[in-house]
């Protein structure tokens, strides 16, 4: 933290042991002293009254708060570096040694909260600039498709009980399409929330209510729908409350409760770009972020008509970008082809490059970057480059921006 009047968060970090798979994200400093703890030793510690908790940091770090502990202030970012440099330390000589990619999956991915990412990352000085980032349900759809092929034949359903309240995530997969499109749709139910028990009657109760409310979601969710696997996940699902409910989900269906399906599925994420699987070229997934259509343009390669990609359908919309340069053969303008991978025709979008220098055929050079603005919006900007000393270039350059 570069503020002299700002504590520095680093230095004195402890743990509470080597087998946490699930470590809560609070870290806490001890009192008078730059000690900070992490994981059940930091609620320990704040519940003994030696430190001072740090709690919703994930919130608090996407909105780049400033976070005042005892008589310092730390930005939120470095705090979540921290926190992540020192559970990342948990796998021996990984900061240091071997790290080929790094990846981090979050609930809700969007432009924002990559760039804090990238910024907590960036403070852990890893070997490898190979940093990704998805979201819960690309996670999901990851973790899917290394599965066995019979656990996904049809539908994948999760109950997701992990936050404030029940949430539901279907995926299912268009096989009409090449590459195979998976989509996932969301549901929810503000009202089984997770609430405190005054005594063991009060437990009885509220436990009764949401199998209820489960048993009604459920229906909602899997009834006149081929389901092949069903995972339940999240600390919500602790404790024997879904007798019911289980009866519901178990008919003719296979049934899980873990809670690493998100980080097991961020594992292959990371795998499938690093080395992309057979599996992996078979599907695309079609997520709220994802590009829907293929973007490219027909060009002439050695004079045969060719098809030159510049987005494809599946990428993260503001990680999308492509810089090429092509030969304008004649005229004053070109086309871009977008190509839906759902529904759709295929649509030919016309750049024009008003007051383009006319030259002789095939003697005009131009540098095109097609970027997106949205996941269903791109722009394109193209620059003249000329041809060498026989045409100077302008650099004069044009913008357009398409829906798809």
């Amino acid at each position: 933290v570069s503020q002299p009047q700002r504590g520095r968060a680093g230095d004195h970090f402890h743990g509470g042991g080597a087998e946490q798979y699930q470590i809560p994200l609070a870290p806490c400093k001890r009192k008078e002293v730059n000690q900070w703890f992490y994981g059940k030793e930091a609620l320990r510690c704040a519940k003994q009254g030696e430190g001072i908790l740090v709690t919703d940091l994930c919130r608090r770090a996407f909105a780049r708060e400033d976070i005042v502990v005892g008589e310092e202030t730390f930005s939120a970012v470095s705090l979540l570096a921290l926190y992540m440099k020192r559970t990342l330390s948990l796998v021996q000589s990984a900061a240091t040694d071997g790290l080929e990619a790094f990846m981090i999956t979050v609930p809700e991915l969007d432009h924002d909260k990559l760039s804090v990412l990238s910024e907590a990352a960036a403070l852990l000085q890893l070997k490898t600039d190979r940093l990704f980032v998805q979201s819960h349900m690309e996670s999901f759809y990851e973790y899917t498709i290394h599965q066995p092929r019979d656990l996904w034949k049809n539908q994948v359903v999760v109950f997701d009980y992990s936050g404030e309240h029940m949430r539901a995530y279907r995926m299912e997969c268009n096989k009409r399409t090449t590459p195979i499109v998976a989509f996932i749709e969301e549901s929810a139910w503000p009202k089984l929330y997770k609430q405190p028990f005054l005594n063991e009657k009060d437990q009885e109760a509220v436990y009764r209510e949401w199998d209820v409310l489960f048993c009604e979601a459920v229906q909602q969710v899997l009834d006149t729908r081929l389901i092949s696997a069903v995972y339940l996940i999240g600390e919500g699902f602790h404790g024997d409350w879904c007798k019911e409910s289980l009866k519901l989900i178990c008919r003719g269906r296979r049934v899980f409760q873990g809670s690493n399906l998100y980080s097991k599925g961020a594992c292959y994420g990371a795998a499938e770009k690093l080395e992309q699987t057979q599996v992996g070229k078979d599907y695309v997934f079609l997520g709220n972020e994802k590009i829907k259509s293929n973007i490219g343009m027909r060009v002439l390669r050695r004079g045969e008509p060719s098809y030159y990609a510049l987005l494809d359908a599946g990428i993260t919309w503001f990680e999308a970008t492509k810089s090429c340069e092509v030969i304008l053969e004649s005229g004053n303008s070109f086309s871009i082809l977008v190509t839906p991978v759902t529904r759709g025709a295929v649509k030919e979008l016309e750049v024009i490059l008003d007051g383009l220098v006319q030259r002789g055929r095939g003697m005009t050079r131009l540098a095109v970057c097609v970027t997106m603005v949205s996941v269903n919006r791109c722009r394109i900007v193209v620059e003249d480059l000329g041809f060498g000393e026989i045409a100077p270039a302008t650099h004069k350059k044009w913008q357009e921006e398409f829906e798809l």
